[in-house]
């Protein structure tokens, strides 16, 4: 940021340095430039080349002008903004200070054989006295516009432009506004598409506002300059008609005719409101309707060299009169035998301010236009964007929402484009997901219930088998004196068998009701104590050690089978310190970030790393009795609570850790 502000101050110190020097600079490098065209002008005057490569060196360069003397005549000139009147024949080889009739400036004199060439470079123009042109219908209002600049034309343009600057302002904060959107959204290529489109469509038309608008400028600068121009030609044509009835038989034009042909010129311009001068075959001045401009020095006495190029020498070209510059149309001076005796020249006033005003009520009436489009066009976008997002954005949210098993919602298009074709494939790739899904449900909860059917008649046959030998036995031993003692140890070993086979239906119908698990606020403090103490009294005489308070802690679970959890993790625990001496149980209950923790930890040595991530499968059992779905249907219940369940294991032992979310009230 520092290194682009300094650079901003060093393009400003540059302008400024350039505007303080820039015409010292400017009026030297036109003096080199000079020299060497007067040095390719003297060589082309030396071999002789044709008028054409004249022109075109002493006119490559504007600002410098060039004049070609043989001896005291003057044979060519490159532009007659310069007045020569009253100045005495160049002499000086080197660049000097020169004074004319209407500037001041600097210039050099060439010899080549007999042809001398003066070129000039003016710096300075005079200023013109207003009363000078009071008499004149072509130059006063250069002047009297001059003067009327601070009232009316400035008071109309302050009326035009001030909803032209209003309606730029507009633009401009447009354009503000999308570079900040922008860089708001860090990128295009971060927005959303329907900020994308939105914003590309109204990129779009106000760039072509914008080009339409200096294209529709341009073409009103272009048609006002050349209706003035057609109108500037006319009277040329008409005035030309005029005289040539006037001058009829005349047959040349010269300074014997000068006074009559400025009354006859006086005459004319009353009728057609237009200055007129008269110049000879060679291009002087013969006459004129306000001959005192040439007199006071104010305008060159040379014809525009122009004509002599011109088709037909019939020319309109933009002219100066001192800085001011002003619509000058020519054409031939002929008589009644339509043969050319001179030429005629017609200046016309054609004002920047008028055409600029012109532009400004064309503007006044277009901007609104365009004002109006810009607005349509942004709730358009808004709206065209928005109806071409809406089917994505329900794709994307009913995808996110698409879960197996569930029933998703098919998005209705009525448009048969590309949208629309998206959209019908949608619908069909949810449908055919949904009938794989339904075919993968059904296959596994067959799978499943075949694999627990297996599992069933395993576990029964496991139980059926001892019950069989032992009526077996209790058969052969009928009669027998040992009848008694071995009918009491079969009983007990049949009750056994018949306990075990209804804890496998237990397991097997709880696992079956996993899904129904009932929500609600519990204190599970007090459904763990009450778990341990049932649970402390063991068999094995395995102390359960509680860390934690007793009641109290309030967290989302079902009440009724979390203690099954409890139940199942502390008899894994025992189970697994079966045969042990030095067996511990520690159970810890706390809460941290709105969250209930309970661990079991055990000091049963862990659990071997090949089996870990099978810890939690249905049916997995490292024991030789049991059903495998003790911890499946703890993590289910846990799960169905929004809760989690995991364990972390080494050498030493293993601990199960239990988490469940706390009401909002009990954080």
């Amino acid at each position: 940021m520092k290194g682009l502000r300094y650079t901003i101050w060093l393009i400003l110190l540059g302008w400024v340095l350039m505007a303080c020097t820039g015409k010292q600079t400017s009026v030297e490098e036109k003096m080199v430039r000079a020299d060497v065209q007067l040095e390719q002008l003297a060589l082309c005057l030396q071999q002789s080349h044709p008028i054409d490569s004249i022109v075109e060196i002493t006119t490559r360069e504007e600002g410098i002008y060039f004049y070609i003397f043989n001896e005291n005549r003057l044979i060519f000139w490159s532009d007659n903004r310069l007045n020569l009147s009253g100045i005495a024949h160049p002499t000086n080889a080197e660049w000097q200070q020169t004074r004319f009739a209407n500037a001041s400036g600097w210039s050099k004199w060439k010899r080549v054989g007999v042809l001398g060439v003066w070129v000039v470079v003016p710096t300075e123009w005079n200023e013109v006295d207003p009363d000078i042109l009071s008499e004149s219908f072509s130059y006063r209002p250069l002047m009297t516009h001059r003067k009327a600049e601070q009232t009316f034309w400035q008071q109309a343009k302050q009326r035009v432009r001030v909803f032209y600057f209003v309606s730029l302002l507009l633009f401009v904060s447009l354009f503000g506004f999308g570079i900040g959107w922008l860089i708001h959204k860090r990128g295009f290529r971060n927005m959303g598409l329907q900020s994308k489109l939105q914003y590309l469509f109204v990129l779009t038309i106000l760039v072509s506002l914008i080009y339409i608008f200096a294209m529709s400028v341009s073409y009103v600068r272009r048609r006002y300059a050349r209706q003035q121009q057609q109108l500037l030609q006319d009277k040329c044509r008409y005035i030309r008609t005029s005289l040539q009835y006037l001058y009829y038989w005349d047959v040349r034009l010269d300074s014997s005719k000068t006074e009559a042909l400025n009354i006859d010129l006086r005459d004319i311009a009353y009728t057609y409101g237009v200055d007129i001068h008269a110049y000879d075959l060679q291009g002087q001045l013969v006459g004129s309707s306000t001959p005192q401009l040439f007199e006071d020095g104010l305008l060159s006495t040379c014809i525009a060299p122009a004509v002599f190029s011109a088709e037909g020498h019939t020319c309109t070209r933009y002219e100066y009169l001192s800085q001011v510059r002003y619509l000058a149309s020519y054409t031939e001076f002929v008589n009644g035998a339509g043969l050319p005796i001179g030429y005629i020249g017609v200046p016309s006033f054609l004002s920047e301010d008028e055409m600029d005003l012109e532009v400004d009520r064309f503007l006044a009436r277009l901007l609104p236009a365009y004002l109006i489009a810009l607005f349509l066009a942004f709730i358009l976008s808004s709206y065209i964007s928005s109806l071409l997002v809406k089917p994505i954005r329900r794709i994307a949210q009913n995808m996110q929402q698409f879960r197996l098993g569930k029933h998703a919602r098919r998005i209705e298009y009525a448009y048969h484009d590309e949208v629309g074709e998206l959209v019908q494939r949608y619908n069909e790739m949810v449908e055919e997901v949904e009938n794989a899904s339904r075919r993968l449900i059904r296959s596994e909860r067959e799978g499943a219930w075949r694999t627990m059917a297996r599992q069933v008649a395993h576990e029964i046959n496991n139980s059926l088998t001892p019950m069989k030998l032992t009526l077996q036995q209790l058969q052969r031993a009928k009669g027998t004196e040992r009848f008694e003692t071995y009918f009491d140890k079969s009983a007990r070993m049949l009750i056994e068998q018949i306990d075990n086979m209804s804890h496998i239906a237990t397991s097997f119908s709880s696992f079956a009701k996993m899904p129904e698990v009932s929500v609600s606020e519990v204190d599970v403090a007090d459904k763990l104590t009450r778990v341990i103490e049932l649970m402390s009294a063991n068999e094995q005489h395995i102390p359960i050690r509680y860390v934690g308070p007793n009641e109290g802690v309030m967290a989302w679970a079902d009440k009724e089978q979390i203690q099954l959890v409890f139940t199942n993790i502390l008899r894994n625990a025992l189970q697994a310190l079966d045969g042990r001496t030095d067996g511990d149980v520690i159970v810890m209950l706390k809460q941290e970030d709105g969250q209930v923790v309970i661990s079991f930890s055990d000091n049963a040595g862990g659990i071997p790393e090949e089996i870990q991530d099978r810890i939690f499968v249905p049916n997995f059992t490292t024991k030789s009795y049991g059903t495998g779905l003790g911890l499946a249907i703890s993590r289910n219940i846990v799960e169905s609570c929004d809760g989690s369940i995991r364990f972390e294991t080494g050498q030493k032992g293993t601990t199960f850790f239990i988490t469940l979310k706390q009401p909002l009230n009990n954080r």
